[in-house]
């Protein structure tokens, strides 16, 4: 059998394959498939039958990628042979074609005959179970609702709180962009953080950490689908019945602790690599929304790893949207609870030479913890 490529596994995404052979070298080339979004970004996929010879994984839409082309040479996805951990790659030689088009290409030397190829780290629901499962009954697991597709949609939290209760709640989010994956392993830390140094009945940490779950067992990027983006949908009422979901429990969350904090965790364009940064409401919010974010980005910050952070680690966007402002989860937190909601966003390769490693996106996870229990220990009545 010849060497051909797998997708039909959860998060599996490639499209207009293409196998040959050029002399000693098996040839792949792919695109990410956008599985009917605007934006395109994640793969993932198994290359199966390899021979004893070089694969050239050619990564062929990059100009319709989101994020530069020209900057695919700092890019570093990430490889597993069988029975062996998820690896970084070598960047890749980005090519100029001769229209003006750009093309990345990866060398991989197969150790057996299959390997996984990656965008970046996956972190699916067996992932979660690891992290739950390592702190035995600290980790209570609830479906809270169904997803669009019908799937359970998991929440994970160390105490239920209770009507009136006075303890601070943190209310933490990831992958509303289904191929944003630095994103959960950034909360993978902080959730092992928590469970290592929180004591439930001071801190209600409720987290849904696969916000977008359709999308992520799909394969999707997620960022600008059709209809709907998941963070531009959080309307009263919502456009998306994860949204629905979301909303109903982050309100019974509100009702058994003293909300303070909610925390959304993404991953930025596929080119950026200077670090992670935070991103405060846009400058048409109530200026109260805007100090009341900078306030929380200014306590955290001197928690967290320098050389993990961009120089320059709070935005205000100004970017053009195709959405309206009003749908996203910072303002829905903001109207109906009065609490900041932190948008950050961490890289898929590197930070200001520092390579990502799931290590490395759990350290910052956990120093983002220390960073939040500092922010809530200045807060009025958090004695």
């Amino acid at each position: 059998m010849s060497i051909h490529v797998q997708t039909d596994f959860p998060g599996g995404n490639a499209c207009a394959i293409e196998t040959l052979t050029e002399g000693a070298t098996d040839v792949i080339r792919f695109a990410a498939d956008p599985h009917g979004g605007t934006e395109a970004l994640w793969f993932f996929f198994r290359v199966v039958e390899c021979a004893e010879r070089p694969v050239s994984l050619e990564l062929t839409n990059l100009d319709s990628l989101l994020g530069d082309p020209s900057q695919w040479d700092q890019v570093r996805p990430v490889v597993r042979h069988a029975g062996s951990p998820w690896e970084r790659i070598s960047p890749p030689a980005v090519h100029l074609l001769p229209d003006g088009r750009h093309r990345a290409v990866w060398t991989v030397e197969p150790e057996y005959d299959s390997f996984e190829f990656a965008f970046c780290f996956p972190y699916s629901l067996g992932d979660l179970e690891v992290t739950r499962a390592s702190f035995g009954d600290y980790w209570k697991l609830d479906a809270i609702g169904v997803t669009a597709k019908g799937r359970r949609l998991p929440r994970l939290s160390n105490s239920y709180g209770a009507e009136e209760s006075d303890a601070p709640g943190l209310y933490l989010l990831a992958r509303q962009h289904a191929g944003e994956t630095p994103g959960s392993w950034v909360l993978d830390g902080l959730l092992r953080r928590t469970a290592e140094t929180a004591d439930p009945s001071a801190l209600v940490v409720w987290a849904a950490p696969l916000a977008n779950l359709d999308g992520v067992l799909h394969g999707d990027y997620g960022k600008d689908p059709f209809p709907h983006d998941l963070n531009r949908a959080w309307t009263v009422p919502p456009m998306r019945h994860e949204v629905l979901v979301l909303q109903r429990d982050m309100n019974r969350w509100a009702r058994r602790c003293r909300p303070a904090l909610v925390v959304d965790l993404h991953a930025p364009g596929g080119t950026e690599s200077d670090g992670a940064y935070f991103f405060l409401p846009r400058a048409t919010r109530p200026t109260e929304s805007i100090d009341a974010a900078r306030r929380a980005v200014e306590s955290i910050l001197p928690a967290l790893p320098k050389n993990l952070i961009r120089p320059e680690p709070v935005i205000q966007p100004s970017y053009p949207s195709r959405w309206s402002e009003d749908g996203t989860l910072g303002v829905y937190v903001w109207e109906q609870f009065a609490i900041p909601a932190l948008s950050m966003e961490t890289p898929y390769s590197s930070s200001r030479g520092v390579l990502f490693t799931r290590e490395e996106y759990r350290r910052l996870g956990a120093r983002l913890l220390d960073g939040i229990r500092t922010y809530l220990n200045g807060l009025p009545n958090s004695e």
